[in-house]
């Protein structure tokens, strides 16, 4: 089974992320292609795609949204899976939806993870700084990779299910 590996991601946090499920799934046996979502032409090729990104102000990196909705006939014959990275990844009760889980609902994904970020103040640009500064959320990296690798196993033991069938 071939799988894509798609991320959306600014500063190369998400892309990190992108990477250790790509190699999750490669240990699991699978074929995968890794690129960032501004690079990927089609999804064509694929049997199942796995697309992540960057999350600001509750919406994905428009690179990685696009990708989706620009390929989402596509995407509908395939398995879809989908992850987010940020500062925002709790969503609580009755909380509204946001652009991510759309996304995924639109495509039929079967899962759509959220995962903590990582926010390096020293990366950013003045504009960037100004709201970090108003809005004075936690910085350093918050990301868990054994999570991370933990849930491209439960993707890939699906994967191998369905490629079963």
């Amino acid at each position: 089974m071939k799988v894509l590996v798609a991320t959306g991601s600014k500063y190369g946090s998400t892309r990190e992320v992108g990477s250790v499920v790509a190699s999750t799934l490669e240990e699991a046996g699978f074929e995968v292609d890794v690129q960032d979502a501004c690079d990927v032409l089609s999804v064509t090729y694929y049997d199942a795609v796995v697309v992540g990104s960057a999350v600001y102000g509750g919406l994905w990196r428009r690179d990685a949204s696009e990708l989706v909705r620009d390929h989402m006939i596509e995407l509908r014959r395939r398995e879809v899976y989908m992850f987010s990275c940020g500062m925002e990844t709790v969503v609580r009760p009755g909380q509204r939806l946001d652009e991510a889980d759309a996304l995924a609902r639109d495509v039929g994904a079967r899962k759509h993870q959220r995962f903590p970020g990582a926010l390096d103040y020293d990366r950013l640009n003045v504009g960037e700084k100004a709201i970090i500064r108003a809005l004075n959320p936690p910085r350093g990296d918050f990301r868990d990779m054994s999570a991370v690798r933990n849930w491209a196993s439960r993707v890939a033991t699906e994967l191998q299910a369905v490629a079963a069938v």
